[in-house]
């Protein structure tokens, strides 16, 4: 074999280089895409909570608001993206209702829209009794909050309960103190932390449709835990049969997606991630009659 010639070597030279630089450039372009998804992420994150951190804010003005006045306040969801705070923002003594819009892609993932009321103790009110409002905000990423809003009024993200400061004190009372030590609250009314939605999974069946193409439900109301911690059931029958569909939301699952149903057949629901609050599960047949199940996902 003959030593290279300038001219090949130089040619050479140029090909390795080449197929150097090409793998770089491949390499950039994978991790700069990458880094490209990451921050979309992060930032579609960061809007679901600042829409969240918004809203808790609001509830909690409302709630100090209504202390304060010694009235109502209200925070009420219009859509699945707006909602209205109705307090005295001015502290003028008068009433205002001022209109609030999640981020962009934010979203309510629950089917109920929240109407929480505060009253003059600064606990909930809903439908003249006080209970534990729960919901969930989410953005199509999957990106997702769950709120709490309890019958004494504490406002919670995530079940993040505020933390309270260490701070010393001296509980010995000495006769010149000048304290009234009766107590001074009075009333005998008991705050009632129970959920707003029936939790027993019992709720009662129903039918609709025609009578020839009616979907009964053994329960309009089921119960399953977050993450998938637990398995509900629902049974539908039909007087003929035919096919059935399920629609769900995104956090759910739902097995089968259809099937076809006569005298009784399951759907097997599950959750699959944290978002906690209710959710509306729908049956649709193929001859158009259609019914929803209630299904609250819980802790």
């Amino acid at each position: 074999m003959g030593r290279l010639t300038s001219r090949e070597r130089r040619h050479n030279s140029r090909g390795v280089g080449i197929a150097e630089l090409l793998i770089v450039v491949a390499l950039i372009s994978i991790v700069s895409a990458v880094a490209l998804i990451q921050v979309k992420s992060a930032r579609a994150s960061l809007r679901v909570q600042n829409s969240v951190r918004q809203l808790s804010s609001y509830m909690e003005k409302a709630r100090v608001d209504a202390v304060r006045r010694h009235g109502n306040s209200q925070v009420t969801f219009t859509d699945s993206q707006r909602y209205s705070v109705t307090m005295d923002f001015n502290n003028s003594g008068t009433l205002v209702t001022r209109q609030y819009v999640f981020e962009e892609g934010v979203t309510l993932a629950s089917s109920d829209l929240p109407d929480v009321i505060f009253n003059w103790r600064g606990r909930t009110l809903t439908s003249g009794s006080s209970c534990v409002t729960t919901f969930s905000v989410h953005d199509a990423q999957g990106h997702g909050l769950s709120v709490d809003v309890s019958g004494s009024g504490d406002v919670t993200v995530e079940n993040q309960q505020p933390s309270l400061p260490n701070v010393a004190y001296n509980n010995t009372l000495n006769s010149g103190d000048g304290i009234n030590t009766r107590a001074v609250v009075g009333g005998t009314t008991t705050v009632d932390n129970t959920p707003c939605m029936d939790l027993s999974g019992g709720g009662i069946g129903g039918d609709s449709g025609p009578p020839d193409c009616a979907i009964h439900v053994n329960s309009a109301t089921i119960t399953i835990k977050k993450n998938g911690a637990s398995v509900g059931s629902v049974l539908i029958s039909m007087s003929t049969a035919k096919l059935v569909v399920a629609s769900y939301p995104s956090n759910l699952t739902v097995s089968p997606t259809s099937q076809t149903v006569s005298t009784g057949s399951n759907f097997s629901i599950s959750s699959k991630n944290t978002l906690r609050g209710p959710f509306n599960v729908t049956f649709t047949s193929q001859c158009g009659s259609s019914l929803t199940v209630k299904v609250n996902v819980t802790n």
